[in-house]
């Protein structure tokens, strides 16, 4: 029996020191690599990572500066490069040759890209594994596509904006995008003091939660399995409203809507002219509006 257990606590501790020199070997030496670019030189700044959090903030200077920090195991991880007026970074995932595979532990790496306040043309992202933020920036048009991981936008503006993600939580705070387009499959959604003339929001299945908005030309919010839940800051003046939902109830508390049709699954009426559109449908979903 001593010699069963002695035997055992053997291999425990060979396979511990064993796993433990694979993992240094695989989490590899550290990274750093950091670069400024003339923002007036940058018309698409374009971004490409497979897994690494995606970090945009206000820059202190008047250039672009990008610093990426993580985990190094055979070639670079993170590539810089100009291409005419677009600036392309790119984040390619690394492989580890033995019977582990490509497997890493822990928080690979971070690509923190601060923009000047003057902000930049075009920004295009495209993450298949990682968190993305976006803080206290400006754009023309903003495209981002995620495949999995969390969204936080705050206090970001944009004449256009279209964030989709595959599965993630999406949240969108204290911005103005003139055109809001957001879809999502799986994960839910939320806006919180967004100014947006045209804003549409389609989802899959999750929550769609908008707060404080500000009445714009129309909103359209779709989800086929999730609840949809708006308020308004000020109340509407001029809103044609239609609520659709197949299964769960609807409430429309909005001063002065007159309704047209008010059934069990479908509620349609206007405030004053009518001019701008709330349209609101969730095939399985509560639906509640305030103001």
């Amino acid at each position: 029996m001593k010699k069963v257990v002695s035997t055992g606590v053997a291999l425990v501790v060979i396979g511990g020191l064993a796993f433990g020199a694979y993992n240094f070997n695989a989490e590899g030496k550290r990274f750093e690599k950091n670069k400024s670019y003339d923002i007036n030189d940058i018309e698409t700044l374009k971004v490409d990572s497979d897994s690494w959090e995606v970090r945009f903030n206000k820059s202190d200077s008047n250039e672009l500066t990008i610093f990426a920090e993580g985990k190094q195991i055979n070639d670079e991880p993170v590539t810089f490069k100009r291409d005419g007026e677009e600036l392309v970074i790119k984040q390619n995932e690394q492989e580890q040759s033995d019977f582990f595979g490509g497997f890493t532990f822990g928080k690979k790496g971070t690509i923190h890209i601060n923009v000047p306040e003057s902000g930049v043309n075009n920004i295009q992202l495209t993450s298949k594994d990682g968190n993305i933020a976006m803080s206290d920036i400006s754009a023309d048009n903003i495209a981002v596509e995620n495949n999995a991981g969390d969204g936080k936008i705050k206090d970001v503006s944009a004449s256009s904006g279209r964030f989709a993600s595959e599965d993630g939580m999406l949240s969108v705070e204290n911005s103005s995008i003139e055109k809001l387009h957001i879809t999502s499959t799986s994960g839910d959604n939320y806006m919180e003091d967004v100014i947006s003339s045209e804003a549409k929001v389609t989802s899959v299945d999750g929550v769609i939660s908008i707060k404080d908005t500000k009445e714009g030309k129309s909103l359209d919010v779709n989800t086929a399995a999730g609840d949809i839940e708006v308020s308004y800051k000020k109340a509407p003046t001029s809103l044609s409203v239609t609520a659709k939902s197949e299964s769960s109830d609807i409430a429309l508390n909005l001063n002065g809507l007159k309704k047209k049709e008010d059934t069990e699954n479908l509620k349609t009426g206007k405030i004053g002219q009518g001019t701008n559109k709330l349209s609101l449908s969730s095939d399985d979903g509560v639906i509640k509006v305030t103001d």
